[in-house]
């Protein structure tokens, strides 16, 4: 059974009264009441297009969308209710009874399952349907809020307030139908009063006014056919060229329109013209109506046939009476030709006075006799000056291939999308808008695709939805209007037209819509089954529904018409059929690229995850759910270690989503080798995150099942990524060095040389961090080499950077520079995110170079970056934090180390513990918050790990900032000498100057300059030694004071 996804609108109507009335009445008399109000009422839901699903007892339920959508199935709705209503109270006069109806209607997507014995309609939308019915009064009509959005233009309404639903949090919004606004539909789009000028049809008004002109000259009739896609600007072209002739030519102008549904439409557009023509109005009475028909031929005066002849049979086309009253001479086979004729000599006798334009709108809606009554004008009344202007849309000429062939007087012209700068100047025309969001004017025109009505519709969405509003006299867009969804008016009018294609050119669209914009036929024919997708191609591109996607004039595939139309396919698409094709796809994909795996792997994870995640979605298990799972989580682990390997954390993070949803679908043995990989890739996001007790746990978890599954390669990975763990956690414990050593011996026997220069960077990386100085940096540059020679770039990036913000620290600033340039261009070349670690590297040189500003203003972007990928940003808020105290913005530099002293402990990371409390320490002596400073001082002492000389340098100097501000200077000068110590020992002095400035002005202060002065010299020899500007001024005071105080 087909099934797809519609947009539609349910009505159920429910007879009130029915219980009581049944205890009352004869059964056999009511049975007879019943199947006359069942048949009456199913006649006007058919009337109005709409498709009967059930009577449920006295109760009946219709759809409108369904088998075939219409564009305006949400006004054919609501005027049906109140149809059913009128129809209830003539059926009560017949009838002698007081039934009365309760009607609720509601519109939404729903699923369609569709068979020989109906259609199987489920769905939010219904189940409101029924619950509005039932909320109604008594001869009330009462409809949901997407309907009463849908049709407010077409409905008058009055609000009803909200109703409970059972199983809904919120009651559902109400509306009461009144009445329609026109007693024939009318279709209004658009954005309201708003008017913009007409753009970018130049050449095709000229064409217009051009044949008219020879129409009007030569007196020939001409038939003029403008074809284009719904709301392409068919009737505003008209429009302005109606407006033209009038003005130079003044003919008579009459238009009619063919309605889509209804009761007696087959005359309908001439029933308009002729009634234009005659002056006669929905109000006249019939005898008023037939003496002004009669009065309008009197004045013609150029009716060769008898009048009355001819009045007799236009009067039958008004529907003033039946043929056999009107015209019983005439046969009831023969009284279709006569009215045919009638109307025909009419047309030519109006144009016998003054040349006639006679505008058809909708022709696709055209009852056959309609379309042969054009044809026979326009052949026969060849000498008469009549234009007719006939508007449809392509399922017209689908219909009526041969329209206008053999005839040497008519035109067609098919109206194409507007060029994108016209699309702008329409935005333009119809709000002025100057600061409307780039991105949102570029969604605008993209999604409009050059279609005036589309553009008109999601600025009218967007005005309802106060993304722009109305400020005086102008417009202005909303904070945060960016993103464009499809209207639902856009959506109803696109799927009328999916609607008129044959199942075959349906089915390949849908494939389209899988594979994407564009497309080539191979991958059509790849996931379609039994279907002829080249004939169906070659149809649905002679319907400009798909087009030749050209580059540089060669045609290289093939695309949708509309990116609007592959959203609407794909959304009507059921999802167990969205499953079974992104299936197809991605195995067609796979095998297609085979020696190119690598390249097409985002494209054939994304549709192996999609066919997956609907097929669990909808609940099917066995071995459809285990193959796809399976599929699933090999591309997206494959993914998440490229990711991993790349540095993306937000797109790691995605794909180990994926994968442990795949994976929970279809755990497989304990030990499975793809868990185990799932695992390692845990382990790297929660440290990139700073969850460190976490991936320490799951890194021991991991060595344990990888070493279970027997597999050295995994085991290796496991330990290699449980030492880098605890070099964040405890750097000085012996799990690291356990770690680190097991995997390089790993590594080593199975023969993986990039695994190994892993492990060993570790080893270097703590060697660089516990202080070692030139031989660990030598060592890290040379690991950085042996990367770039395995070809590992993105790995090869990362050892730079992070060298880079060593070799600053250590006074080497050109060794840095070169270093950051190399980790750029490898990033570049890898494609890889650096991120963090450029950023440490490049404001680390900011500072030194005395431009602590701009090192603030990097390191804020660093953080909030990190932030949104899911990164760790101790270290980055450590060093900002630094800037910040050295700025003497103090408020701010707490702030900070509150945050990421929280992150801190939360995580189980000791990394940056002792340093973070130190300088949240300083930062309350600062603020004179001596209290704190005592608790933040104690614990940094507490936190330092053995071999952290950082650690230990900078929790003394914050005990001696403390000690000093208390005036217990001794045990101040023995905190600072402390840290002073440990300084002569590491190379990373500039790092720690603030601890011995601070010392050098604790002994200046307290007229100790001698011994201070030493220590000033060696600083500035330094700082010139290196070229760094960082700390000069400071130095340059405490000297001078020294001076001062020595005369």
């Amino acid at each position: 059974m087909p099934e797809d996804r519609r947009l539609v609108s349910i009505l159920f109507a429910d007879l009130v009264g029915f219980t009581a009335l049944g205890s009352q009445t004869d059964p056999e008399v009511l049975r007879e009441q019943m199947a006359r109000y069942f048949e009456r009422m199913k006649a006007v839901a058919e009337l109005h297009g709409g498709t009967v699903e059930k009577f449920i007892g006295d109760a009946v339920m219709v759809a409108f969308g369904v088998p075939r959508a219409h564009d305006d199935d949400a006004e054919r709705s609501v005027r049906c209710g109140l149809a059913m209503q009128e129809s209830m109270a003539v059926l009560n006069l017949e009838l002698r009874t007081d039934f009365s109806l309760r009607v609720g209607i509601n519109s939404g997507e729903t699923a369609v399952k569709s068979g020989d014995d109906g259609h199987f309609i489920v769905g939010d939308p219904v189940n409101v349907a029924a619950r509005l019915q039932q909320g109604a009064e008594p001869g009330e009509v009462l409809v949901g809020y997407l309907t009463e959005h849908l049709t407010r233009r077409a409905i008058v309404y009055q609000p009803h307030g909200r109703l409970p639903v059972k199983g809904k949090v919120e009651p559902i919004l109400a509306f009461r139908a009144v009445r329609p606004r026109s007693a024939i539909p009318r279709q209004s789009r658009g954005v309201g009063d708003l008017r913009a000028p007409l753009v970018g049809r130049e050449r095709e008004l000229r064409l217009l006014l051009d044949v008219f002109g020879r129409v009007a000259e030569d007196r020939q009739t001409h038939l003029f056919t403008m074809v284009g896609n719904a709301g392409i600007g068919k009737s505003r072209l008209v429009e302005e060229a109606l407006a033209r002739m009038a003005t130079e030519f003044s003919p008579r102008i009459l238009q009619g329109r063919c309605l889509p549904y209804g009761e007696g439409i087959t005359y309908w557009p001439v029933i308009e013209i002729l009634r234009e023509d005659a002056g006669i109005t929905m109000e006249d009475d019939r005898e008023t109506a037939i003496r002004k028909l009669d009065n309008r031929l009197a004045s013609i005066g150029q009716v060769s046939e008898d009048q009355s002849v001819l009045a007799r049979r236009l009067i039958v086309v008004l529907g003033l009476e039946p043929a056999d009253t009107a015209i019983p001479e005439v046969p009831a086979s023969e009284v279709a030709t006569e009215l045919a004729w009638s109307l025909r000599r009419y047309i030519e006798a109006v144009a016998s006075q003054n040349a006639v334009v006679l505008v058809i709108d909708d022709l696709q809606w055209a009852e056959p006799a309609i379309v042969e009554l054009i044809s026979q004008v326009t052949r026969r009344a060849r000498l008469a000056p009549v234009f007719w202007i006939c508007m449809a849309r392509p399922e017209f000429l689908e219909q009526h291939p041969k329209w206008g062939a053999g005839l040497v007087n008519a035109s067609l012209i098919t109206l194409n999308p507007l060029t994108r700068p016209e699309t702008s100047t329409l935005v333009s025309g119809l709000l002025d808008i100057e600061d409307i969001p780039s991105v949102l004017h570029g969604s605008i025109l993209e999604r409009s695709e050059g279609n005036p009505l589309f553009c008109e519709e999601f600025l009218r969405m967007l005005i309802e939805e106060s993304r722009i509003v109305r400020v005086d006299d102008r417009w202005q867009a909303a904070t945060g209007a960016v993103e464009v969804r499809v209207p639902e008016t856009i959506q109803a009018l696109l799927i009328a037209r999916l609607d008129t294609l044959p199942a075959a050119e349906r089915g390949v669209l849908e494939a389209a819509s899988i594979v994407g914009e564009r497309f080539l036929p191979e991958q059509i024919r790849a996931i379609c089954i039994d279907i002829d997708v080249d004939s169906a191609l070659d149809e649905l591109l002679a319907k400009g529904l798909v087009v030749e996607d050209t580059t540089g004039g060669d045609v290289v595939g093939l695309r949708l018409k509309h990116l609007l139309l592959r959203d609407v396919v794909y959304g009507g698409l059921a999802k167990r059929s969205r499953a079974d094709l992104h299936d197809r796809f991605a195995i067609y994909l796979e095998s297609a690229t085979s020696d190119r795996g690598a390249e097409y792997a985002e494209i054939i994870a994304y549709h192996a995850a999609l066919a997956f995640s609907l097929t669990r979605e909808m609940r099917l298990s066995g071995n459809v759910l285990s193959r796809r799972a399976r599929g699933a989580l090999r591309w997206d682990l494959f993914l998440g270690e490229r990711a991993f390997a790349r540095g993306d954390r937000r797109l790691l993070a995605d794909f180990i989503s994926n994968a442990r949803s795949a994976l929970e679908a279809d755990p497989g043995d304990r030990f499975d080798t793809d868990r185990v990989r799932l695992r390692l890739l845990e382990v790297e996001q929660f440290g990139a995150a700073g969850r460190y007790d976490e991936a320490a746990a799951t890194a021991a978890e991991v060595v344990r099942e990888a070493e279970g599954l027997e597999r050295r390669d995994l085991a290796a990975a496991a330990h290699l990524a449980a030492a880098k763990i605890e070099l964040e956690r405890n750097p000085s414990s012996v799990l690291f060095q356990h770690h680190a050593a097991e995997a390089g011996q790993l590594f080593r026997l199975t023969g993986d040389r990039a695994g190994e220069l892993e492990a060993e960077w570790l080893t270097v990386l703590w060697r660089l961090g516990s202080g070692e100085g030139q031989a660990a940096l030598h060592a890290a540059i040379r690991l950085a080499e042996r990367a770039v020679e395995l070809n590992d770039k993105s790995r090869a990036a990362a050892r730079f950077a992070t060298t880079a913000t060593f070799a600053a620290q250590a006074g080497l600033p050109q060794k840095a520079s070169e270093c950051v340039q190399r980790a750029s261009t490898l990033a570049s070349e890898a494609g890889a995110r650096l991120g963090r670690r450029l950023v440490l590297a490049q404001a680390m040189l900011d500072t030194l170079m005395g431009d602590p500003e701009r090192a603030v203003d990097r390191l804020r972007q660093a953080v909030v970056a990190a932030d949104e990928d899911g990164s760790s940003t101790l270290s980055l808020k450590r060093l900002l934090a630094i800037e910040l105290i050295r700025l003497r913005r103090y408020p701010e530099a707490e702030a900070i180390l509150e945050d990421a002293l929280r992150r801190s402990q939360d995580s189980g990371e000791l990394w940056n513990r002792s340093e973070l409390f130190a300088r949240s320490a300083v930062t309350a002596v600062a603020q004179g918050k001596l209290d704190t400073a005592e608790d933040y001082a104690q614990q940094a002492l507490q936190a330092v790990t053995p071999g952290d000389r950082g650690g230990v340098v900078e929790s003394n100097w914050a005990l001696g900032e403390l000690r000093a501000a208390q005036g217990r200077d001794r045990e101040a000068e023995t905190a600072y000498r402390q840290a002073f110590a440990e300084i002569a020992r590491g190379p990373y002095w500039v790092m720690v100057q603030d601890a011995e400035l601070s010392f050098a002005r604790f002994l200046v202060e307290r007229g100790r300059g001698s011994e201070a002065l030493p220590m000033l010299n060696r600083m500035q020899a330094w700082l010139d030694a290196a070229g760094y500007a960082i700390g000069r001024e400071q130095i340059a005071q405490l000297r001078a004071r020294i001076t001062d105080s020595a005369r």
